[in-house]
């Protein structure tokens, strides 16, 4: 076998087998695979959020930390980049890996406008642990997000990771804070199978270009796994005759296929169709030229580090079919021989790929040529190898010190005010029902509703503004939801997305097809086959049908198909009452808002008892 080389520098094949077998088996595909939907976490806020069809939720579950604070943009959207998490102290995310393999981790990052924080002076670290062998890696040092404030930054790992903690820790620099608005890590759609080699060297792996070459951009939403590929124009170094091929919409052959390194991309998880239907081509015939002319791409890296490359190849106008042999070069060394008789990918609209190791031995930039003839290129990737110093110990985290000590005297401080708070509602609410106390009430029937995040049951009367005749009136409200878009609103109701239970059933988080973020609460199964609870599902939806109350949560719809006894409600975004009063990561509350909310508590519960819905008694007021 032979050894690989770059300019100035012999790469011996050993010391590569494990990276370049990591990287190049990007071939082995499992055909079932599916992306996974964990993890991917919303910084910073406690609702869910969508992004590129995929469902981001609140970071809560994950986090350790002693001191933080969760932001939110003045401009208002439905994406992750809505909220940011800032950190104050070293801190970290932590997520339980199930199983081993290589994990794509992604980072991201925009500097928003805020009035109370400037997200671009943000001067942090960023380190992962354990990757492999109870190791652990600097993924970013001294790191700013000041170049965000307009588009997202998004910062791609590839890293080895074990079953177990995976943690990624955030560490502020001196003075300064750290801050992120969402946080992917999911398992890459690879089968890492090193032949013949054993060695803890960990994988790890930092995208730094992923360019679409003679084509346009292309965004995450036509890439399987979320990739964004920029156009290659900007990275031209040279004015040599060159055009962007006409687009194909040949189908192409995807095949698994190795001849001479070059590996064919049978899968569009290795680069999507459009990458490999556009290319940059060389023209006119240069050939019998003292000096052959290259088409050139530069690339900025860091000095002093060894980088992956991948180069993505596809005849899409029928050029290697006629034995054109062309040549890949960097820096102006020679790499690798493209075409000729015996050539595999010979064929048209069969994509292929080829990756070398490339250093950049002390300088700042990477130069990548194709030439002479009608070369081509459609595409290129280039991933920073990141070799240390490797973290042979997590670093020490003051949340697991000093944190808990202070979370403790919250609670108590906390739970004292909730107290009082309560007192307060509970008081209003009795004055406001002793005034109408002489009103004559007949009452009718009794109905069960359960708090849209759970905890416990309420119960109350409905008087004479109860709606009589047949208990199936409801299915004229227009709020019937198919239960497919439920099973889709919450992820075929995941337990990940699970925000509360009651005595009726489940309450789990949901964004329906409109974007709506919604509580979906679901009867239990034993209940529905018995038939019992059904009364009290149809009384619910008929009442809660008739109130609309700016300070009561409104029903938006139902479902019973199925046998399902399913209600829908608006999702308080912001969380209730008790989680302001208790989580030490929330601002706390002034006592003008306490009074506020008691004020505003009081009013919804004269709703109930006075408003359009008839008299409704409410006798179980929480916080929750």
């Amino acid at each position: 076998m032979e050894s690989l080389h770059n300019h100035n520098i012999h790469i011996p094949l050993f010391s590569l087998l494990f990276i370049l077998f990591h990287f190049s088996s990007l071939h082995f595909l499992s055909l079932a695979y599916e992306q996974p939907d964990e993890y991917f976490v919303n910084c910073g806020s406690r609702a869910n959020a969508n992004l590129n069809d995929r469902v981001f939720t609140a970071d809560s579950g994950f986090l350790c930390l002693e001191k933080s604070r969760a932001i939110e943009s003045t401009n208002q959207s439905s994406s992750p980049y809505q909220t940011a998490r800032i950190f104050y102290n070293q801190s970290y995310y932590e997520f339980k890996i199930a199983v081993n393999g290589t994990y794509i981790v992604r980072l991201h990052f925009l500097a928003f406008s805020s009035s109370s924080v400037n997200l671009s002076s943000a001067l942090f670290d960023v380190s992962a642990f354990p990757i492999v062998s109870n190791s652990g890696f600097k993924l970013l040092s001294n790191f700013t997000a000041k170049n965000s404030s307009n588009s997202p930054l998004i910062e791609e790992f590839f890293l080895a990771i074990g079953p177990g903690s995976f943690k990624i820790y955030f560490a502020p620099q001196g003075s300064s804070f750290a801050f992120v608005n969402a946080i992917e890590v999911f398992r890459a759609p690879l089968k890492f199978s090193p032949r013949n080699y054993s060695s803890s060297f960990p994988l790890v792996l930092r995208t730094i270009y992923r360019v679409n070459v003679g084509g346009q951009k292309i965004t995450a939403d036509n890439d399987k796994i979320r990739r964004n590929w920029e156009q290659d124009d900007r990275y031209l170094s040279n004015s040599t005759s060159k055009e962007d091929s006409r687009p194909s919409s040949q189908t192409l052959i995807r095949q698994l296929v190795e001849s001479d390194g070059f590996v064919g991309a049978d899968s569009d998880f290795i680069a999507p169709d459009l990458v490999y239907q556009t290319a940059k081509v060389m023209t006119g015939n240069i050939t019998g030229l003292s000096n052959p002319v290259n088409i050139t791409w530069s690339f900025n890296v860091s000095a002093d580090a060894r980088h992956l490359v991948r180069v993505h190849f596809c005849d899409i106008i029928g050029l290697l079919r006629n034995l054109l042999v062309f040549n890949l070069y960097s820096n102006g060394n020679f790499i690798k021989k493209v075409g000729g008789p015996h050539f595999s990918f010979n064929n048209p609209y069969w994509p292929f790929y080829y990756d070398f190791v490339l250093s950049s031995n002390g300088s700042e930039f990477i130069n990548i040529s194709i030439g002479p003839n009608n070369s081509f290129l459609n595409g290129l990737e280039m991933l920073e190898i990141i070799e240390g110093p490797a973290l042979s110990n997590p670093p020490a985290s003051v949340c697991n010190m000093k944190g808990r000590k202070k979370i403790n005297v919250g609670l108590v401080v906390g739970s004292v005010i909730g107290g009082l708070s309560l007192i307060c509602i509970l008081i209003v609410g009795i004055l406001f029902g002793l005034k109408y106390r002489k009103a004559k009430r007949v009452e009718t029937s009794e109905w069960s509703p359960v708090p849209a995040f759970g905890g416990g049951s309420t119960h109350s009367k409905l008087t004479d503004g109860t709606i009589t005749g047949s208990p199936m009136n409801y299915l004229n409200l227009g709020l019937k939801i198919s239960f497919a878009e439920l099973q889709q609103a919450t992820n075929n109701f995941d337990t990940k997305l699970l925000i509360g239970e009651g005595g009726f059933g489940n309450v789990y988080r949901g964004t329906l097809l409109n974007g709506t973020n919604v509580a979906v609460k679901r009867g239990k199964r034993d209940e529905q086959g018995s038939g019992q609870g059904l009364p009290e599902f149809q009384t619910e939806i008929m009442v809660l049908s008739k109130i609309r109350h700016r300070h009561l949560v409104s029903l938006i719809g139902y479902c019973d198909e199925r046998s399902e006894m399913i209600l829908v409600y608006e999702f308080t975004e912001k969380g209730s009452l008790r989680d302001h009063l208790y989580d030490s990561n929330l601002p706390r509350l002034s006592w003008k808002k306490r009074l506020e909310i008691c004020i505003g508590a009081a009013r919804g519960l004269h709703y109930l008892h006075r408003g359009a819905a008839g008299g409704i008694i409410h006798r179980d007021v929480k916080s929750t």
